[in-house]
């Protein structure tokens, strides 16, 4: 049974009480503050905590104690006003304190953030991140933060916010694959925003060879509608970030026949279909069919690429324009594409004053890919080379893929043989010297090989690649149903050799 030196756990005595007992209970402590106040500044970002002690279970007495328990102690108007009066003023203590370590640079002032928006929840390694936002702190430094799992937060960029708060600071995501936060910070006021969740993964660029939408695909497509030729493969190349293909025909319904063996031309609407259906980015229009039909043809040609938000390499009014990189951006990298043709007729090859496309020179392809390289994070190469249905590259097709990877290329993509070549490293590029044909009248079954090969691109250039192999059946690409191969680009043996796809 408590006593008066075993007090219960409710802190209310149940035995006898002596005088001075029963004066210590007429008199209301003044609420202590200082706890609160060390539990407010040692908790920066918790809001006070509210404490309700629990009630104790009540006990009787045993009907042996002969003691009746003492009455409650009576307490007099005045004694609950003065305890409510020293309540009131502990509460209001706490306010002040309060208010006055938010308004100052104590780390209470670091509950309030501000706003930040990221430029994309998804990003390549060492692509570039944005945040942007309001509310930070006026005309001071903001400096871009990123912290992988388990990892310490790292600097990536710095900017100055206005004179509103409003700030927008750049940076690159130099991390592995996997999550990523990333935050805003002015390190003067030690403000910050909420952390950004982010994903890091490679960019996936899926490369296709020769599409021709004339001849024997133009004819299906006349039968069947424009998306006949994208039922089996537009939703694998929907699923890469970039799309890139040869476009080996000119789209256009003016100009008559160049003299040479075979002539291509595809409509407009097979092209709308080709933008609506397949996924496909890039185009390259340096080869032996896009002047097919004249240069009023071509231009027509680059101009119907560039109209369905498509981008043109390798073709244009002037040699300048044909060599010009074209920049896309995804997942924070700078892709530059640039496209050259070293196949007859040379008619179609551009001047300084006259419409064509890009030649293969390997002068000509240095300074293009070294005026890339400056525009970018990756440089992609690609040829129209070789010699029709060699199941090997030539001495020429490697000299210019030499000189691509010389200059900055890290991925070079050729087409124009007609069949699958081998894939092979050159120095700090890889090179898929043929990927053959993909919307194309094949009549034979090595010309019926085709697929789409896969490359993780980072700012470092190509991480992985995979090959996805498919066949030709009525002069539309088919893909198997198995997973995609993955190719050993880091095996240098295996790269020496060549890679079959």
């Amino acid at each position: 049974m408590a006593s008066d030196e075993h007090p219960s756990e409710s802190g209310a005595g149940v035995g006898p009480r002596t005088p001075a007992a029963r004066r210590r209970g007429r008199t209301a402590p003044a609420p202590n503050i200082a706890p609160e106040l060390r539990a407010l500044e040692e908790s920066p970002t918790a809001a006070p905590e509210v404490f309700r002690p629990a009630r104790a279970p009540g006990r009787a007495v045993p009907r042996r104690a002969r003691t009746p328990a003492a009455p409650a102690p009576r307490h007099s108007a005045r004694d609950r006003g003065a305890a409510l009066l020293a309540l009131g003023l502990g509460a209001g203590a706490v306010l002040v304190m309060a208010t006055s370590l938010m308004s100052s640079g104590s780390p209470v002032a670091r509950l309030v953030g501000f706003d930040a928006e990221a430029s994309s929840r998804v990003v390549a390694p060492g692509g570039w991140v944005t945040l942007a936002g309001s509310g930070a702190p006026a005309d001071t430094e903001v400096v871009l933060e990123t912290r992988a799992d388990g990892g310490e937060w790292l600097e990536a960029g710095r900017a100055r916010s206005d004179a509103e708060g409003s700030y927008r600071v750049n940076g690159r995501a130099l991390a592995r694959p996997g999550p990523l936060a990333v935050r805003a910070r002015a390190p003067a006021d030690d403000a910050r925003s909420t952390p950004v969740r982010m994903t890091v993964r490679p960019l996936r660029l899926a490369s296709v060879g020769d599409i021709n939408l004339g001849d024997a695909p133009g004819a299906a497509i006349a039968v069947h509608g424009p998306r006949h030729p994208w039922t089996g493969v537009g939703a694998a190349l929907r699923r890469a970030d970039i799309a890139f293909g040869n476009l080996e025909c000119a789209i256009s319904n003016r100009g008559a026949p160049f003299p040479k063996q075979f002539n291509f031309r595809g409509t407009p609407a097979a092209l709308r279909g080709l933008r609506r259906h397949s996924g496909i980015d890039v185009l390259n229009l340096a080869n032996n069919h896009v002047g097919d039909y004249g240069t009023q043809a071509m231009l027509d040609t680059v101009r119907a690429v560039r109209r369905r938000g498509m981008v043109a390499v390798g073709a244009g009014r002037n040699l300048r324009r044909a060599l010009q990189p074209r920049v896309v951006e995804r997942l924070g990298l700078r892709v530059a594409f640039v496209g050259f043709s070293e196949i007859a007729p040379i008619e179609f090859a551009a001047t300084a004053d006259t419409p064509g496309t890009a030649w293969a020179d390997p002068k000509a392809v240095a300074r293009a890919v070294r005026r890339a390289r400056r525009r970018a994070d990756v440089v992609v190469a690609t040829f129209h080379w070789g010699i029709e249905r060699a199941p090997l590259e030539s001495a020429a097709q490697r000299t210019l893929a030499q000189a691509a990877v010389a200059a900055g290329a890290q991925l070079v993509i050729g087409a124009h043989p007609h069949v699958l070549q081998p894939l092979r490293r050159e120095g700090a590029g890889l090179v898929a010297y043929s990927v053959g044909n993909f919307i194309f009248g094949a009549a034979s079954s090595d010309t019926a090989a085709t697929g789409v090969l896969v490359t993780d691109l980072t700012s470092d250039g190509v991480s992985g690649a995979r090959w996805r192999p498919g066949r030709i059946v009525g002069a539309r690409p088919v893909l198997d149903d198995s997973r995609p191969r993955r190719l050993p680009i880091r095996n240098a043996e295996a790269m020496a050799a060549g890679v079959t796809l």
